[in-house]
């Protein structure tokens, strides 16, 4: 035997797992950085670069980084089919399956490494009311009915403001451009309570109508395209709020009951009468709904007695339009989210969605 007809030994490559080595790194760094560190350090300093270089052009684009992100997708699943097949004929079915194997963890790992250089790191910052300073509170069932019931007599002055008849609102009593008229009293609310407020994200709304809702969701921050993005099928009044509540996310916050609260706070910064009305019908909702749970006979003839006409009839309009786009798979969709979130050291899961309450209750104690 010839030195030449000794075959070189193929080591394997460490550089050929670069992605799932650099997410390896990071999830170490996510999980052993704390939260005060993760605050100072991500969520005031690198992410706000991130966000001011990725707003310094991609927002100008004409079409949702939303359906470009899922374009990509299906290319990079169409150009890994071609190389499967060239894979197969060439290196045999062993190799060839190992070859797509990597192909897939190494994107996967690139795609989650992506996800928390660029945004996920949030879910680890300090939680805004011990940043701000106040305690959340869960109100009192004899709290909560008082609460309900003046919020509803503030709406019914609201709603008079508005308009004089009952018939339900529409678009038309909107601002035209919602985006530019709901951003600024998001970046007053964050930056009164010393948060900053980087970039110019967008919060689109995505076509075809119901391409969110019958998903069962109404918004969407979508990491990768560094965009907020509501359903365009939305009823016009619940727009205001949901915007703001995706906003919030393209601003650096993770957890829906943050975001939630504050849209709330964007809400408290219009002199805009029907803004105003939106964004604490939105909150309303919240509130009567709970109390609805613990009291639905006394709830549902308070309502039909004391509730203006107006507020019964923009509700009713809102129910009607959340009927024309059904859940697809609503049991998926929650056990996927809810799995998502507590990955995020979210503990509740889907159950964060209520934080806002004892958020925006305990805000209003400590600001007595």
């Amino acid at each position: 035997m010839t030195r030449n007809d000794i075959k070189p030994y193929k080591s394997i490559s460490f550089l050929s797992w670069w992605p799932l080595l650099v997410l390896s790194i990071l999830l170490v760094i996510r999980l052993l950085l704390p939260a005060a560190t993760i605050e100072a350090v991500y969520s005031r300093g690198i992410f706000v670069g991130v966000r001011n270089l990725w707003d310094f052009f991609l927002p100008r684009l004409p079409v949702p980084l939303f359906y470009l992100f899922w374009a990509g997708v299906i290319w990079w699943i169409w150009a890994t089919a071609r190389r499967c097949r060239k894979w197969f004929k060439e290196a045999g079915s062993w190799s060839a399956w190992g070859k797509l194997g990597r192909r897939i963890l190494n994107s996967v790992a690139l795609l989650i490494s992506i996800f928390l250089l660029g945004w996920g790191f949030n879910y680890g910052r300090v939680e805004v009311s011990e940043k701000i300073g106040f305690e959340l509170y869960q109100p009192t069932l004899d709290e909560l009915r008082e609460r309900v019931y003046t919020e509803a007599r503030e709406l019914a002055a609201l709603r008079r403001q508005i308009s004089n008849d009952t018939v339900a609102l529409t678009a038309a009593a909107l601002p035209a451009n919602l985006e530019n008229a709901v951003r600024p009293l998001l970046i007053a609310a964050l930056q009164k309570h010393g948060y900053p407020t980087p970039g110019h994200p967008r919060a689109r709304q995505l076509k075809p109508k119901g391409v969110l809702l019958r998903l069962g969701t109404a918004g969407v921050y979508w990491p990768w395209a560094g965009e907020g993005n509501i359903d365009a099928g939305l009823h016009p009044l619940q727009k205001p709020a949901v915007m703001a509540h995706e906003l919030s996310h393209a601003y650096g916050f993770g957890d829906e009951g943050t975001c939630t609260f504050w849209a709330w706070l964007a809400g408290q910064e219009t002199n805009d009468p029907v803004l105003t009305y939106a964004f604490k019908l939105a909150y309303w909702r919240r509130i009567a709904g709970r109390l609805r749970q613990q009291e639905p006979d006394a709830y549902w003839a308070w309502r039909a007695e004391s509730l203006a006409p107006g507020i019964r009839n923009d509700l009713q309009a809102i129910y009607d339009n959340s009927e024309m786009y059904k859940d697809i798979a609503p049991v998926i969709r929650d056990v996927t989210y809810d799995t998502y979130l507590k990955a995020q050291g979210i503990h509740e899961g889907l159950l964060n969605y209520g934080k806002v309450v004892r958020m925006v209750e305990g805000y209003l104690v400590d600001s007595r």
